[in-house]
């Protein structure tokens, strides 16, 4: 009798959807994939002599393909000066032609394709951002962008956004990003990014370009990523400018430990990007104990490397900080010149 009824069930089925010319399916629909991360960290301030523990950051992202489209969203929320804030971290939505799958197509909110470091600490190898990453590049762009696979080896990109680390354009006018990323051989990566645009509020002259480029070196157990950055910016009377580099090493000592070094410099002799006209510099040294491999998704590698993100890092630095100019605020509220700082970093990727 239970196997009457299944069969005239399944022929039920069968003959609803022929009516409807749609194939019949068993299967499940994607699911919407979910994956994220949460940074915990204690920290020592020389200059303004604190030391505080923080529940510092949460990420969520979910993605979601729908056919040759795909839906990525970032929810992030951050402890920043004592209160925190929730915000758009990432959203795109891509589509990739099935008949032209060399060519992507992405609107939304995302990292810009500059450099090697990355705004969301699982992405990066050290707990703390270079001067580069914060002042001389953008980080995040909002607005439309061309990806173009030319071979295996060779990678290019067209954007067009509202500007530098903006979500709603501070002008009328665009920025525009144009990028070639070239693998002449299995482990090495180069870069090279050009970035035009104005980037004032309110203003569409002052025009500003940056020529940006980026290496990656992957040896397995070494890991070198470095960066340079040349900019300038349109002015009467005179066009500022400023230069960087920054080189990240990172050496496997064991299965579960690495040692992560940095150097980093920053000519802002203008003082155009700081507010004031210096040269910053900063070395940054610390070990890595880390184990289990994240899932895979959006958090799963170090961006061209071969380096699987761990599930749980924990995470040490010292970082000494020098500027040409009186340019850290102590407790007083006084200027210094130089700055030490300490930081022990849990990173937990689910």
């Amino acid at each position: 009798m239970r196997s009457a009824l299944w069969s005239a069930l399944l022929w039920g089925v069968g003959i609803s959807a022929a009516a409807q010319e749609r194939a019949v399916t068993f299967e499940e629909p994607s699911s919407v994939n979910v994956t994220g991360f949460a940074v915990e960290r204690t920290d020592y301030d020389r200059v303004t002599r604190s030391n505080t523990f923080t529940a510092g950051k949460l990420g969520v992202s979910f993605f979601k393909p729908v056919g040759d489209a795909y839906l990525f969203a970032q929810l992030t929320t951050a402890l920043e000066g004592g209160a925190s804030s929730t915000e758009i971290d990432n959203l795109l939505v891509s589509w990739t032609p099935h008949t032209a799958n060399k060519w992507s197509l992405a609107f939304g909110r995302f990292d810009a394709p500059i450099g090697f470091e990355r705004d969301d600490e699982p992405l990066n190898l050290m707990p703390t951002n270079s001067f580069n990453f914060t002042y001389a590049r953008p980080g995040k762009l909002t607005g439309i962008q061309v990806h173009y696979t030319a071979s295996s080896r060779v990678d290019v990109w067209g954007v067009v956004a509202n500007g530098w680390d903006v979500t709603v354009d501070n002008n009328r006018a665009k920025t525009g990003l144009a990028r070639i990323q070239w693998i002449p051989i299995p482990w090495v990566t180069l870069g090279f990014t050009g970035v035009y645009g104005p980037e004032r509020d309110s203003s569409d002259a002052n025009q500003r370009s940056l020529f940006s480029s980026d290496l990656t070196i992957d040896r397995g157990r070494l890991i070198v990523g470095a960066e340079a950055n040349l900019g300038r910016e349109q002015q009467s009377g005179g066009n500022p400018s400023w230069r960087g580099a920054a080189v990240t090493a990172f050496l496997k000592m064991s299965r579960h430990v690495g040692l992560t070094a940095r150097y980093d410099q920053m000519e802002d002799t203008d003082g155009l990007l700081t507010g004031t006209p210096q040269i910053l510099r900063s070395v940054t040294v610390g070990p890595m104990w880390y184990f289990s491999s994240a899932r895979e998704g959006i958090f799963s590698n170090i961006e061209h490397t071969r380096f699987h993100l761990p599930q749980v890092a924990l995470r040490a630095a010292v970082r000494a900080d020098w500027s040409s100019a009186p340019f850290f605020t102590d407790a007083t509220g006084a200027l210094q010149s130089s700055n030490t700082k300490a930081v022990l970093e849990l990173v937990y990727v689910f």
